[in-house]
């Protein structure tokens, strides 16, 4: 396991974390193989929902459906997703069913749904495809309520966008674009932006009024 910070701070995190929120979707992503937020992440978010009490949210990148449902677990939203993957998309509708979370999902290309939402969103959550990252908040910025909050997922990358040395030659390109994003993001004065280093990484942005 990779982490972000030092290694006793998250081992620590994780010892008085007790999570109690759909663990058998929790189990299917870990055999499959498939990104969900993290423990932390998933608890700090939470945290966040309570607080700003949203009353619509906008998720780009549904995956199975774990962070969308929630949502719904944890505000009364209105709640639209939108996934690429069509496998995924089915997954996570048959999620929602089981779990009788009324949710919105779109199954295409995000930066074309955004094109096609009208509507304006207290809350919006990236956790799609990392190159795009910069493209989603700058379409979604739009569309957020004063006072409304953006957080992008996984921004720190593994430790790779933080430190060299643990970077994959592979990954250079989504470093570099995650790289030029929080700094985008931090650079923007119509939002107050912070960058918070827990699970794999999260900006979190408040539109200013």
């Amino acid at each position: 396991m990779t982490y972000i910070t030092y290694p006793h701070i998250n081992l620590y995190s994780e010892s008085i974390i007790e999570d109690r929120d759909f663990l058998e979707i929790r189990a299917y992503a870990e055999e499959h193989d498939v990104p969900i937020m993290k423990v932390e992440s998933k608890e700090f978010l939470k945290t966040i929902l309570r607080m700003k009490k949203p009353e619509s949210i906008l998720e780009i990148g549904t995956a199975i459906g774990y962070s969308a449902l929630i949502f719904d677990k944890y505000t009364e939203a209105k709640i639209t997703t939108i996934e690429l993957e069509e496998a995924n998309a089915r997954k996570a509708i048959e999620n929602f069913k089981k779990y009788n979370a009324d949710i919105n999902l779109i199954n295409d290309d995000a930066r074309k749904a955004l094109n096609n939402i009208n509507q304006g969103f207290d809350f919006v959550f990236i956790d799609a495809n990392k190159a795009h990252y910069e493209e989603y908040f700058e379409q979604t910025a739009k569309m957020l309520n004063p006072n409304g909050i953006i957080i992008a997922d996984n921004v720190l990358f593994k430790g790779m966008v933080a430190n060299d040395d643990l970077l994959d030659r592979r990954m250079i390109t989504i470093v570099k674009r995650l790289r030029n994003f929080i700094a985008y993001v931090l650079d923007r004065d119509d939002f107050t932006s912070s960058l918070i280093p827990i699970g794999d990484g999260l900006t979190l942005s408040i539109k200013e009024k």
